[in-house]
């Protein structure tokens, strides 16, 4: 895909989660567009930090499901996707990490039932923000 794509997604992402966290109503009203728009905006977070590293192969897509994996699996399938080791990318361990965070137990938060307080996606939302914060020291600003 190519960046401008991505930063557009980016950037939608970010103003839906921006209008979730400012809804007098709470977090809990958006509870699944709230998590999926942060598993969305992380796999594009990804790509983006993947491709201004110059380690993403040609028309290699990075799928939000890959993250559920434990760490030592996530690694063997994205190595099937990049040029370079991930080992050798800025902040490549915190950057996985955030990701992997985000994307735990996001089924059951979109198709489950509806959560009884807001602290795990508030918890999601900084694992996203620090994410973000993350690939901006590895690679720049994303838009």
């Amino acid at each position: 895909m190519q960046e401008k794509k991505h930063l557009a997604a980016i950037k939608e992402v970010g103003e839906s989660l921006e209008d979730a966290i400012k809804d007098p109503r709470g977090l809990l009203k958006r509870q699944r567009l709230v998590m999926a728009a942060m598993s969305l905006g992380m796999q594009h977070i990804i790509e983006m930090w993947l491709h201004k590293s110059g380690a993403i192969k040609p028309g290699s897509i990075i799928k939000h499901e890959i993250f559920k994996s434990e760490e030592k699996r996530l690694k063997v399938k994205l190595a099937g996707l990049l040029t370079k080791d991930i080992r050798i990318l800025k902040n490549s361990g915190k950057i996985l990490e955030f990701a992997r965070e985000i994307e735990r137990n996001r089924d059951d938060i979109i198709y489950g039932a509806p959560l009884r307080n807001d602290s795990i996606l508030r918890e999601k939302l900084d694992y996203f923000f620090e994410l973000k914060k993350a690939v901006k020291e590895a690679v720049g600003e994303l838009e």
